[in-house]
């Protein structure tokens, strides 16, 4: 299980990374390029934060039924 969330982590953070680095080479003007940036790494943020939140539920689920038996 440690290892299935490294390998998310990585992931998730090399599409961040992969995806910043290509708006970096588009020809764009600075404020477009960091307002998208900010947008990007917002959206990133809020998706993990979610994918956190389900698990923590998942986890509290399967502990109150650990507790039932």
């Amino acid at each position: 299980m440690k290892n299935t969330g490294i390998a998310i982590v990585s992931l998730v953070g090399g599409m961040i990374i992969g995806s910043a680095l290509t708006m970096l080479f588009t020809p764009q003007s600075g404020a477009d390029l960091r307002k998208q940036i900010k947008d990007l790494i917002g959206d990133e943020v809020d998706k993990v934060r979610e994918k956190v939140d389900d698990v923590r539920g998942k986890v509290e689920e399967a502990r109150c039924k650990c507790d039932e038996k």
